[in-house]
């Protein structure tokens, strides 16, 4: 079966088998993937591709022991990275102000009950490379709202931006919260499409 189909039927059926990681994430990405979970010793870690357009899915949420897809959500990207808002993220920036997603290691924090409008309940984000370590002082977070949701997307052809924050509808946010609380990794990356196709 060629691997491109398989890979169409994970995204389709999540949870289909226990291989879905080395499907999904392509080499050089993969090894250090593999690498750093070596000192996770939470259930779950999540893949976030930037590579992909933001009307797909592409926050994968992954079993650590297994490597098995447990969920795949649509997940905003930072205005700073889209500058053009053609669903697609060009550029990334660790700077305060820039709006812009960032790549790097993430370390689930704090869960807390935000008071900007929308985002409702939310999780703090460690940065753990040097391309995301002003995470905390950037206030980059977990959190939801309306542009991420069905109607939004389908009124408007495609999702909003947020200000670098991992933003998710409501009920994906809630199960995302939910598997990662508690010091789970999460992998930013942004893939060339075509590497998966080589994979």
């Amino acid at each position: 079966m060629p691997r491109i189909f398989l890979l169409l039927l994970i995204l389709a059926a999540p949870a289909l088998h226990a291989a879905d990681l080395e499907l999904l994430i392509a080499r050089p990405e993969l090894s250090g993937i593999l690498e750093q979970l070596k000192g996770s010793r939470h259930d779950h870690f999540a893949v976030v591709d930037y590579g992909r357009p933001s009307i797909l899915p592409r926050f994968y949420l992954f079993d650590r022991r297994t490597h098995a897809l447990l969920g795949s959500y649509r997940v905003a990207h930072g205005k700073g990275s889209d500058p053009d808002h053609d669903g697609l993220a060009d550029h990334f920036s660790n700077d305060s102000g820039s709006r812009a997603s960032s790549l790097g290691l993430y370390r689930t924090a704090q869960v807390f009950d935000s008071d900007e409008p929308g985002h409702g309940r939310s999780m703090r984000l460690v940065g753990l490379s040097p391309s995301n370590s002003q995470a905390e002082e950037r206030a980059i977070v977990i959190h939801a709202n309306t542009y991420m949701e069905e109607t939004f997307i389908r009124r408007h052809g495609l999702p909003g931006r947020s200000h670098g924050c991992l933003v998710l509808a409501r009920q994906d946010r809630d199960q995302v919260i939910e598997q990662l609380s508690g010091g789970a990794m999460i992998f930013a990356i942004r893939q060339d499409p075509a590497a998966l196709a080589s994979n």
